[in-house]
């Protein structure tokens, strides 16, 4: 088990438009925001396309089941988290998970999910249980 400060192992992710699109094709989530290239290109805040939030998560996501040595995280495991910043195409996200507590069998971390550039895109609280 990990101990209070360390950092787990971090996870990577390339965001591009094709991944957000197949997402769009799984969830049935066709908004705009997400799938219409065109139409977001001149978007005064956004400037293109933007990754759906679950795609977002997934850096954690792989870290918590590589901590676990599952496939998907266990029963108990909690994400507390907002959204930082938004996700675009050509980006590539990383997870930072840091252990600040440890509580009976679940590592309690401070979570981040940071662009190649370090800027925080997500940002939150995970409970792990081990």
């Amino acid at each position: 088990m990990a101990n209070i400060g360390d950092t787990l192992e971090s996870k990577s992710l390339a965001v591009n438009q094709e991944l957000i699109n197949e997402y769009a094709h799984i969830c049935g989530d066709y908004n705009s925001l997400h799938v219409d290239v065109a139409g977001m290109k001149d978007h005064p805040l956004f400037g293109g396309t933007i990754a759906h939030g679950t795609i977002n998560v997934e850096p954690v996501l792989q870290a918590i089941c590589a901590v676990q040595g599952k496939t998907w995280p266990t029963e108990g495991t909690t994400i507390d988290l907002q959204f930082r910043a938004p996700v675009k195409p050509g980006m590539t996200i990383s997870s930072n998970l840091v252990v600040k507590e440890v509580q009976g069998n679940s590592l309690v971390c401070d979570m981040q999910i940071q662009d190649q550039d370090g800027n925080p895109c997500v940002r939150g609280t995970a409970v792990i249980p081990v």
